[in-house]
């Protein structure tokens, strides 16, 4: 089974799958191993043949896949305390780091390379019921992210209510939103709001 090179931020694209983490009810995308296998397949070249392999898996284990599900959710929810640490120039806790690096020496390793129709890719077995398995690609990410966060610019949205992760790329360096044409134009509104009625108790 091949997996092609994965994107830096993958791993910051599943830990966002709960978003308005701010809020008194955030938004879950993940409801079920469902769900999480349809996140998995449309992740582009990369694992396809690994969301083909699992979700025959779990059709055929129901009562083990939920147990996969929560799993995968539990380590969604380190690799965001992780990236939320890092992106507020934190140390990582200690057991999240416990947690994230036992998670990824169980992934599949990336020890042979090959080629392949878009090029060049990994070759790993079949697929294996655990988290670490089926997320490898998120792990890979996250190994290769975190080491590196400095050059990447790892951020979180500076709206409390949405604490999206993004990657900085601005050439300045300074990007505090997650998109300005949501996050970064309330937090304009909220602040002209404050304005004009600190000018109307003023006058």
């Amino acid at each position: 089974m091949l997996i092609a090179p994965v994107r830096a931020d993958l791993c910051i694209d599943y830990a966002n799958t709960r978003s308005w983490r701010g809020r008194e009810k955030p938004v879950e995308r993940l409801n079920g191993m469902a769900d999480l296998l349809a996140w998995t397949a449309r992740q582009g070249d990369e694992v396809p043949r690994l969301a083909e392999q699992a979700t025959h898996w779990s059709k055929a284990h129901p009562t083990a896949a939920d147990r996969l599900f929560d799993e995968a959710i539990r380590l969604r929810e380190t690799l965001y305390r992780s990236l939320a640490a890092v992106a507020q120039n934190r140390g990582v806790e200690e057991q999240d780091f416990l947690d994230l690096a036992q998670a990824i020496a169980q992934a599949p390793p990336r020890n042979r390379l090959v080629r392949s129709q878009q090029g060049y890719a990994w070759t790993i077995g079949a697929f294996e019921p655990a988290a670490a398995y089926l997320l490898a690609p998120v792990l890979w990410s996250a190994g290769d992210l975190i080491p590196a966060a400095e050059r990447y610019r790892i951020r979180r949205c500076a709206n409390p209510e949405c604490r999206f992760l993004f990657l900085d790329e601005s050439k300045s360096g300074t990007r505090r939103w997650c998109d300005m044409a949501t996050c970064g134009n309330r937090a304009k509104a909220s602040r002209h709001y404050a304005k004009v009625r600190q000018s109307d108790i003023g006058a």
